[in-house]
């Protein structure tokens, strides 16, 4: 009996690990990391893995992933790929699972996942000979990625060598999202070589709209990693913290500043690094970094395949604000502004514009009238009548004729006031418009009305030719002056 329960005790103990030995495709260092972030149920982090952490994938689907972590949850979403996993430990067995549905990919390489507000999105990429500019997110009742409109795209993608990287601040109520570059083929389809806008852009999740804000400082250019691989990538709070060449530096998008660690704490950084890194001895092959909370782990994988890392405390008080320099300018970036708000409130502009011409054409209708007494209107009218001949007169009867009865008056009959009617129709066309062009061009030098005496509209049945009829502003002065 004692035999039998020891056999049971060991089996319980050992068994576990077995299981997770033999079923499970994931490795062990894979496992390690996993069961790190699971044992944490508070904390949020994001960070990028090349494909020495596969999780039993394939390195055929994708180059490298995104590892997404918001308090118990743990997202693994392979770049390259629509696939989406996620993390969990049962009975102490570490297992991911496959949540999604999509069937494409390839064309979101180099993209970029984040968590607002429980919402996994994702950001730019590469694939199919073309750098995505769009913004997607994870759909938990579709079980795919959804597009989000927005009003235009920002082409970028975060492959480590290139300025360009992105920060999000998801503990905001107004959550933005920060692109510190965008880029394009200007020689596409001859060439795939990139060139960039060197332009920083904010998204507003609420109103959906990307704004510009400013041209990139040349200097935050060269410190963020000009052509060259800049590491460590945190996102906490307000802050996108980043090292290159073993400077440790910190980035505020809102407040338009770069900055560095104070001496004290970068070199304290910098040491922990080279503690854990410089160090060869085990065979390391790979490094990463990421934080949970305020604590900030250098992890690396020896070739025993385990997972090793050293922790320290990242504080955050030892920002250097005396010396910063801005991230971007707004100078250059004023026309591209204006084109983002034309663009965001096109309707509002149109509308606002219409009710100020009418509001304007009221005003100066307005005025001119009250400051003609009715006695001068009647010389100008008459100064105006005067002016016109013999076959101008007729033809202004025979419009007001027509229009009492609302009927247009035919080519024909104009013809004939004016004697052309055995000529060619285009000598006719020409000399009917001559006539009324005449007609206007007295009534307004005589009146200094604005709108036209005679309205020229083009025929409703024939559209090669026009009708004549008399502006009902000016139905009354004109009966006067044919009366009198």
């Amino acid at each position: 009996m004692k035999k039998a329960l020891l056999l049971a005790f060991l089996a319980n103990l050992f068994l576990p690990s077995m299981a997770q030995k033999e079923s499970n495709p994931l490795k062990k260092h894979e496992v390690q990391l996993l069961s790190l972030l699971l044992d944490d149920t508070i904390n949020n982090t994001n960070f990028t893995l090349n494909n020495s952490f596969n999780f039993g994938i394939g390195n055929d689907f994708f180059t490298n992933s995104n590892i997404i972590k918001k308090g118990k949850d743990v997202f693994i979403q392979p770049l390259g790929t629509g696939r989406l996993y996620k993390a969990n430990k049962d009975n102490g067995v570490v297992k991911i699972d496959r949540i999604d549905l999509t069937k494409h990919s390839g064309s979101n390489f180099y993209a970029q996942n984040f968590l607002i507000h429980d919402t996994l999105y994702q950001m730019g990429g590469v694939g199919f000979w073309h750098i995505r500019g769009i913004l997607t997110y994870y759909s938990n009742q579709t079980r795919q990625w959804e597009i989000i409109q927005a009003n235009k795209n920002v082409q970028t993608y975060f492959d480590g060598i290139t300025n360009a990287v992105l920060h999000y601040d998801e503990k905001r109520k107004d959550p933005k999202l920060y692109i510190s570059n965008s880029y394009y083929y200007p020689n596409y389809p001859t060439s795939f070589e990139t060139a960039s806008t060197d332009s920083c852009y904010v998204y507003d999740f609420n109103t959906r709209g990307w704004n510009t804000l400013g041209k990139l400082n040349p200097e935050f250019i060269k410190t963020i990693g000009d052509n060259q691989s800049h590491e460590m990538e945190l996102h906490i709070n307000n802050l996108y913290i980043f090292q290159t060449q073993l400077n440790f530096y910190w980035v505020d998008f809102e407040k338009n500043k770069l900055g560095e660690f104070n001496t004290t704490e970068n070199d304290r950084l910098r040491d922990f690094w080279l503690s854990n890194y410089n160090n060869n001895k085990s065979g390391s092959s790979f490094g990463f970094e990421f934080n949970l909370g305020d604590e900030l782990y250098f992890l690396k994988v020896d070739n025993n395949d385990s997972l090793i890392w050293g922790k320290t405390t990242l504080n955050l008080k030892e920002l250097n604000l005396n010396k910063t320099i801005p991230i971007y300018t707004n100078k250059a970036s004023f026309l591209e502004a204006i084109s983002s708000f034309y663009s965001r409130y096109k309707t509002e502009i149109y509308l606002s514009l219409s009710l100020l011409l009418i509001a304007i054409a009221l005003r100066a209708n307005f005025f001119r009238k009250k400051r003609m007494p009715k006695e001068l209107v009647v010389i100008l009218y008459q100064n105006f009548y005067n002016s016109t001949s013999i076959v101008e007169k007729e033809l202004l009867e025979v419009l007001y004729n027509s229009s009492l009865k609302g009927e247009a008056v035919s080519t024909k009959t104009i013809n004939k006031i004016i004697g052309v009617q055995q000529k060619d129709t285009l000598t006719q066309n020409k000399s009917r418009s001559d006539h009324f062009i005449k007609i206007n061009q007295k009534f307004k030098m005589a009146t200094q009305s604005v709108e036209p005496l005679i309205i020229k509209n083009r025929d409703k049945d024939d559209k090669r030719q026009y009708n004549y009829d008399l502006n009902k502003l000016y139905m009354l002065e004109i009966e006067k002056l044919l009366k009198d």
